[in-house]
């Protein structure tokens, strides 16, 4: 696959400069593209996905390990879990602007495919694999690194957490007048393989937030997540840490 672009600015943001293009154009391949253009299936980012989820899993246990040697594998787990995980990803990506970069069918194109969390975030693993075949791994640990250490950092210090569904319902339970919090799935769609559901959040019957994610577990997530800071407009400073 041979596709004309500048990657110059991507890889300065990386930072990282690949001396195998193809293998970063492979990393923005997505699997409606190939499909469209009757292209092998390995030629997506699927593979790259594979070995990158791998590698980005063993530099962040590495790096959990190094700095909590008093920690029990429950909170390495537990840690790693919050770094490596699809919305951080998603988030990586969307500073590299990867979503700018994406080959994506038509379909996927028109449907916002270059914006969905579980689409940026399988070429940020990607992207690391390429990396990695690239250049090997001491090369893919930096760009790692320095593509999530504000992430690392803030788990580290317990300014982020994974399950802020639980987080929300801790919150509303700690005032003195609590609210009963209420999650809906309102809506689903799509094919088997791709589906989207819509969550909303209230207190007391009382809106909060609502979210679209890939699972009703997702899509609930992703609501409390911005209930949670919705919450403290609406009742008040909380402490949600």
């Amino acid at each position: 696959m041979c596709i004309e672009n500048d990657y110059s600015e991507f890889e300065t943001r990386l930072g990282y400069s690949f001396k195998n293009k193809e293998l970063l154009i492979t990393a923005f391949t997505h699997t409606t593209y190939v499909f469209e253009h009757k292209r092998e299936h390995f030629e997506s980012n699927q593979r790259l996905e594979f070995i990158g989820d791998a590698v980005i899993d063993l530099v962040i246990g590495r790096v959990l390990y190094d700095s909590k040697p008093q920690e029990s594998e429950g909170y390495l787990s537990k840690k790693r879990s919050i770094i490596v995980c699809e919305q951080s990803f998603a988030n990586a990506a969307r500073n590299l602007d990867i979503g700018n970069y994406l080959l994506l069918g038509k379909g996927e194109a028109q449907t916002g495919g270059s914006c969905k969390d579980s689409t940026l975030a399988d070429a940020f693993e990607s992207v690391i694999a390429a990396v990695y075949f690239d250049s090997g791994f001491e090369e893919a640990e930096k760009v790692v690194l320095y593509q999530l250490n504000d992430t690392i950092e803030a788990t580290l210090a317990g300014t982020i957490f994974l399950d802020y569904k639980s987080k929300l319902l801790e919150v509303a339970q700690k005032r003195n007048n609590q609210h009963r919090i209420s999650f809906k799935i309102t809506d689903e769609r799509g094919p088997a393989h791709q589906k989207e559901f819509d969550c909303e959040v209230c207190a007391d019957g009382l809106f909060l937030a609502s979210a679209t994610g890939h699972s009703k577990k997702d899509a609930e997530q992703k609501c409390a997540a911005a209930a949670i800071l919705e919450y403290e407009k609406v009742f008040g400073s909380v402490d949600v840490l």
